[in-house]
């Protein structure tokens, strides 16, 4: 679809990545973290004898409230003079729905049929 807006994000900065050392940040680190989350609920589901999540945006949209809203701060913008999209209550074009919390994303997952 060509889309580039995110559906959530994830913290990105300051990980140790081998062989680079520590200091590294960005896609490269939210994606695989946000991974791993969801291999963890998707853990939760086949403890329970249920399957596995597959595509998540229905689950997320329905329950934003299971994600950290992120609400200040900025992207950088893409040149000189351009500020970026802001970070807001809600949606937002720089860290969509907010950051996975697992704690809360568990309980919804293990009550889906």
């Amino acid at each position: 679809t060509g889309r580039a807006f995110p559906d959530i994000a994830a913290q990105a900065t300051d990980f140790c990545v081998t062989p680079f050392g520590c200091g590294v940040a960005g896609t490269s680190c939210a994606s695989p973290t946000v991974a791993g989350i969801i291999g963890l609920l998707n853990d939760v589901r086949l403890q329970n004898g249920k399957p596995t999540l597959g595509f998540l945006n229905p689950m997320l949209y329905e329950n934003a409230g299971a994600l950290n809203d992120i609400t200040t701060g900025s992207s950088n913008g893409c040149g000189l003079f351009s500020k970026g999209w802001p970070a807001k209550t809600g949606w937002d074009a720089v860290t969509g729905l907010g950051t996975p919390d697992y704690a809360k994303l568990a309980k919804v997952v293990a009550s889906l049929p």
